[in-house]
């Protein structure tokens, strides 16, 4: 069985549709000390410990290894964001290592290329769409800016162990030379190897050469091409059942805002929360619910925080843990007028919705998107999607929800 332990919630969602998309039957859980069972190929674990202090996402990460341990799994991953999103201290880096020292695991392959999402690593360098990472969006992020697109350079200040890479010439060489550069590695005392990779190919060869690897590391494509050679026990993935969407949007990446846009000019409803000054999260979850409640009853529609970088120049400082707050009770009040699907756009209001409902476990289903599978919450009888913000195709709303039968 494998494992993964991922380290925010759309992450998870991007990884176990990878495992969903590779034929394996996969829980997605949300706690890290939860028990896990279940009959299943594959079991990830959600966490938010991307940008927590260093301390405490290595215990927490630890705590879900041992969960996975209990569940029988055999095989781990340990999965971090495809633009590897960090800072000099961490969290990439000392969890990896923890997690391989708790395995006694010497030298741990990983790579952030996916190229299913246009990632890619050549000469150590990790692009976005053919572009260095650090001419892209990422380098003016809030909380980890990416301002280098070395990923030794990165990976290096955060380990207490040395890093090098697999090169793309021995990748395109094939699986021995793959193999021989990690022993080589490994006899040098490496304690991280990144390899390059840019096509899905190039991730196959790395995945059969780490075959017998207790734990690799990386972003959903590695852990994708792994799960290829796995043997899936055939039954069939589930998919959502149809019927009215609620859509929760708590991202302001570009994308999500398209794809807001393309809604609302498709003719889908949507209301906006806005906070003013002195506003709680329980009235503003309120009023939407409200409004909610006005609309058609079979009716697909939007509720949203998502703002431009312009927007959010105007609001209030404390509004983006404010509108985390309003977009879980929002969530938590549909589930009980008896929504049964919601999508959900954004990592931390993902992450709110999921503890406000309550979700421990989920059945991963399959894709609303690449990456962002529907799962069942079996327990609250409820459908989600957990989306990036930047998942997903600009008609992604409109398509889902049906907008189209809403005119």
């Amino acid at each position: 069985m494998i494992g993964v332990i991922a380290d925010d919630v759309t992450g998870a969602t991007d990884v176990a549709a990878a495992l969903s998309r590779a034929g394996l039957q996969t829980l997605l859980a949300f706690d890290a000390a939860t028990p896990v069972a279940g009959d299943a190929d594959a079991i990830v674990i959600g966490l938010k410990t991307r940008s927590i202090p260093v301390a405490d996402a290595v215990a927490t990460s630890l705590v879900a290894l041992r969960t996975l341990q209990n569940a029988g799994v055999t095989r781990f991953y340990f999965k971090y964001c495809s633009t590897f999103d960090s800072t000099d201290a961490g969290n990439i880096g000392p969890v990896t290592e923890a997690l391989a020292l708790a395995l006694d695991v010497s030298t741990v392959v990983t790579t952030p290329a996916a190229p299913i999402h246009g990632r890619t690593v050549n000469d150590g360098d990790l692009y976005v769409f053919d572009v260095p990472l650090h001419e892209t969006h990422m380098a003016h992020h809030p909380i980890t800016p990416m301002c280098d697109s070395n990923l030794v350079r990165l990976l290096t200040p955060q380990c207490n162990g040395t890093v090098t890479t697999v090169p793309l010439a021995a990748v395109r060489e094939g699986v021995a030379a793959v193999r021989a550069t990690i022993a080589a590695a490994d006899g040098a005392g490496v304690t991280q190897v990144i390899a390059d990779a840019m096509t899905n190919d190039d991730l196959a060869v790395i995945a059969e050469a780490a075959e017998a690897a207790v734990l690799t590391a990386g972003s959903a494509g590695l852990i994708g091409a792994i799960a290829e050679r796995q043997v899936a026990s055939g039954r069939a993935i589930a998919t959502a059942p149809a019927g009215r969407t609620a859509i929760i949007a708590g991202s302001c990446s570009r994308r999500t805002l398209e794809q807001i846009a393309d809604f609302q000019a498709s003719g889908g409803t949507s209301h906006r929360v806005i906070a003013e000054a002195g506003q709680t999260a329980e009235q503003l979850a309120e009023a939407a619910l409200t409004w909610w409640d006005e609309q058609s009853a079979d009716s697909s529609a939007l509720i949203y925080s998502s703002s431009s970088a312009e927007e959010r120049n105007d609001e209030l400082p404390e509004a983006g843990e404010l509108y985390e707050q309003v977009a879980g009770i929002v969530a938590h009040g549909l589930a009980e007028r008896g929504v049964q699907r919601m999508l959900v756009a954004g990592g931390e209001t993902s992450g709110a919705v999921i503890r406000e409902l309550g979700t421990m476990v989920a059945v991963v289903g399959t894709e609303a998107a690449v990456g962002a599978p529907w799962i069942h919450d079996v327990d609250h009888g409820v459908h989600l999607v957990l989306k990036s913000g930047n998942f997903g195709d600009v008609d992604m709303f409109t398509s889902l929800a049906g907008v189209e039968d809403n005119d």
